[in-house]
């Protein structure tokens, strides 16, 4: 017969924190009979899903630290707050892309050495936030300097730009990186005129996602 692994300390602790313990708790900080009601949640065939893919997510991440051993003990507090808060992440996405590359962004964070205070915070906050479509239109096209988010054909110019509709799938990814933060207006100049342009923390989120 084959012997079925225990559950290892890691992944019991996926499992109770996906399941009914982080539903009772969203339930009672949201204090509403409506919010009472979500513990009933864990119960479904989602949910278990969702056990079982961050039980994976989690294990792989104890092997990148384990690995990683020796930078842990060296980390700056900036560096544990944002791997603590990616680790987190995992247990608010049901994509299994995007685990693969939180993992890739806690491996990449261990060796990222030091990280300005609020870097740290925006990108705690973008790391949790951004899809893994998302993500990957940055990686895809960060080569591009511009941006024309419009329907209408952009004039002839110089400047490295990528078409977007505003309809398109990709229309849909470059208005949320807007909302995020990732994709702003580019100066206010004749040639950059309804342009998009990526901000500058675009450059530290790719290095980030990367595969290590």
């Amino acid at each position: 017969m084959t012997s079925i692994k225990s559950a290892s300390q890691i992944e019991t602790v996926a499992g109770s924190l996906v399941t009914e313990s982080v539903l009772t708790a969203v339930a009672v900080s949201a204090g509403t009979p409506i919010a009472a009601l979500l513990p009933i949640l864990s119960k479904s065939l989602a949910a278990e899903r969702q056990k079982t893919r961050v039980e994976s997510a989690l294990t792989k991440i104890d092997e990148i630290l384990q690995r990683h051993e020796n930078l842990l003990a060296t980390i700056t507090d900036q560096q544990y707050k944002f791997i603590n808060e990616t680790i987190l992440a995992l247990l608010f996405t049901t994509s299994q892309e995007k685990m693969v590359m939180l993992g890739n962004v806690i491996e990449n964070g261990l060796h990222a050495g030091h990280i300005p205070d609020q870097e740290a915070v925006f990108l705690s906050r973008i790391v949790r936030d951004i899809s893994a479509d998302e993500a990957n239109f940055l990686l895809m096209n960060f080569s591009y300097d511009r941006i024309w988010l419009n329907e209408t054909p952009q004039g002839e110019t110089e400047i490295n730009t990528l078409t977007v509709s505003p309809t398109s799938a990709d229309g849909h990814i470059v208005l949320g990186l807007v909302t995020l933060g990732l994709v702003v207006v580019a100066e206010p100049t004749w040639d950059d005129s309804g342009l998009l342009r990526y901000s500058p923390m675009v450059a530290k989120l790719i290095a980030l996602l990367k595969q290590p």
